[in-house]
């Protein structure tokens, strides 16, 4: 029965991604940045900007003048690159691209400043010129706070021809105008100026960005479930989100709150900062304080090392979805890597399914009786390190943990009527690894984790291959396969003990965006435990996007994690609105 749902779900939605209205951000403004266009691009997808910004600039070629990527047409409307296409963009490839364009930009400006002899100038070459101020010189200092990469400047000849200084901007349907060569003294990134072709802004009200979304999600069940809870829901959410950086581009603000109510289940409702931190960036260096969401990790079926944030269980079943983290970060980079310091003064609970919830254990939840080894509870100060290393394709990462678990233990009370969760204190090492090469990327993340109840190892591993543009068209097909393993067997209270996931992901490259994943993870120890999950999405405008999302569950055996959502087969369809 799990089976035949699970294929009429797939099924339905190859349908449901069929292109319909025109997805593209635009056309751009001179109050956008390509960073905010970038990141919509990119979206949670473990890619870094540079690859993103570079799979943007790719996806639309006439956009940018010059082939530069700072060098955005005012009024452009660009098409989303699908995440095959940003993760074939090569990583260190992007990030020279962009760090050259950036020197390039910097020289174009100032040569049109001297021709232009003022500000003013500047300004009247970008009005007919154009060109989005906010979507060029500012990126510079927004990638590198965003990568914390160093930047490779390019050498450059020793004179500039004076042709170049006398040509004037092409506007958006003009010729493109070949980039100038880098020049040797130009200053890091870093120290990329505001937006030269505009004057100073004064108004705060100017440097802040406000984006909100807001979604409406009715999930709908197979069955009813094991405590007779109903088969759909309805519920909806609001996030809004506050971006404001200083004028000299150091030191920025951004507070995201987000509101959920669900119909059915009142542990599900919700208030919660994801992000509310200041951050500040020098030379090598960058400090953040306040609240936001970190991720780690590289493979699909699961995230064994993402260790910081809580996990908001009761919104999304694949872990993906975190609560926001109170914290203290200082990052420092050079040729040597990137190295990730972290304080952690709160914990976070993890939400639970209520009585009239769906995916929770056959016993109440005491959520609010939480005990914890810890005499300080969630004043527990815990303590994080990260260290990274790019070589050529392969990215390298070595994490260390030491603090209150995020996952929690269920310890029976009230002789044996309710549970209340028990979290403890652990140490945990992980290793993240993932190589590109042409059309694959190869997976790896390792966990050693340590506590007084038990000590363990787990691992992912596999790959992701990318057929790009099968049987002559537009459509990308990527093919994943992914071993799961930890060494507490049948004895783990969570699934992947010797799990292989196999899936498909299909992006059709259209101007919808509309792409697909489909994935079965399957116990090799026990032949009648799977479970299996289907993402779809695709854009009807501008502003609207829908989602269809489903899971299913299936086994035979009183001791698989997965025994209490038998009956917990679901369907959900979701509506996001972008304003």
């Amino acid at each position: 029965m799990q089976l035949n749902i699970c294929w009429v779900l797939c099924a339905a939605a190859l349908a449901a991604v069929t292109p319909s209205h025109a997805a593209t951000i635009g056309p751009v403004t001179g109050n956008e940045t390509l960073w905010s266009l970038a990141r919509a691009a990119r979206g949670d997808a473990p890619y870094s900007m540079y690859q993103a910004i570079v799979a943007l600039q790719q996806k639309n070629p006439t956009a940018f003048i010059g082939n530069n990527v700072h060098h955005v047409k005012l009024g452009a409307v660009l098409e989303l690159p699908t995440a095959a296409e940003i993760a074939a963009v090569d990583a260190l490839s992007a990030e020279q691209k962009v760090e050259a364009d950036a020197v390039a930009w910097r020289q174009w400006v100032a040569t049109r400043q001297t021709s232009g002899g003022t500000a003013q100038g500047a300004v009247a070459v970008r009005k007919t010129g154009g060109l989005s101020s906010q979507a060029t010189a500012a990126l510079a200092r927004q990638v590198q706070q965003q990568s914390k990469a160093v930047p490779v400047l390019l050498a450059a000849p020793a004179e500039t021809p004076a042709a170049v200084a006398e040509a004037a901007p092409v506007s958006a349907a003009s010729a493109p105008l070949a980039p100038l060569p880098p020049e040797p003294s130009a200053p890091d990134i870093a120290e990329a100026p505001a937006v030269l072709t505009r004057e100073p802004r004064s108004d705060w009200t100017e440097r802040l960005q406000t984006d909100t979304t807001l979604g409406l999600d009715w999930r709908w069940f197979a069955k009813r479930g094991l405590q007779g809870q109903s088969r759909s829901a309805l519920s909806g959410s609001a996030l809004v989100e506050w971006y404001w950086q200083s004028e000299d581009e150091r030191s920025s603000w951004t507070v995201s709150p987000y509101l959920r109510w669900d119909q059915r289940d009142s542990e599900r409702n919700l208030v919660d900062l994801r992000q509310a931190y200041w951050l500040s960036v020098g030379d090598g260096w960058e400090f953040k304080a306040g609240v936001d969401k970190i991720f780690w990790g590289v493979t699909e079926s699961i995230h064994l090392v993402d260790i910081i944030n809580q996990t908001d269980w009761v919104d999304a079943v694949d872990g993906e979805s975190k609560l926001g983290q109170p914290l203290l970060q200082l990052n420092l980079s050079g040729d040597w890597g990137n190295l990730q310091s972290f304080v952690l003064p709160y914990f976070r609970e993890r939400t639970l399914s209520g009585e009239q919830g769906r995916l929770r254990l056959p016993l109440p939840v005491l959520v609010d009786d939480a005990v914890y080894q810890s005499s300080r509870e969630q004043q527990h100060v815990d303590l994080a390190l990260r260290y990274s290393q790019q070589i050529d394709q392969i990215d390298l990462a070595l994490s260390y943990f030491t603090g209150t678990n995020r996952d929690p233990r269920f310890m029976p009370v009230g002789q044996g009527s309710a549970v209340v969760p028990y979290y403890e204190q652990m140490q945990q090492w992980g290793l993240e690894g993932q190589w590109i090469v042409d059309s694959w990327i190869w997976k790896l993340e390792a966990i050693r984790r340590s506590s007084d109840i038990d000590n363990f190892t787990a691992a992912v591993a596999g790959f992701e291959y990318t057929n790009v543009g099968v049987f002559d068209s537009a459509v990308d097909l990527g093919w994943l396969l992914e071993y799961q393993y930890d060494n507490r067997g049948q004895f783990a209270p969570v699934p992947g003990q010797r799990d292989l996931f196999a899936g498909v992901r299909v992006a059709l490259n259209d101007e919808a965006g509309s792409e697909l994943l489909f994935g079965i993870a399957q116990d090799l120890q026990n032949g009648g435990t799977r479970s299996g999950m289907l993402e779809a999405s695709m854009r009807f405008s501008n502003n609207l996007r829908l989602r269809l999302d489903a899971w299913f569950f299936q086994t035979m055996s009183l001791q698989q994690p997965t025994w209490w959502f038998r009956q917990d087969d679901y369907i959900q369809l979701g509506f996001d609105y972008y304003f």
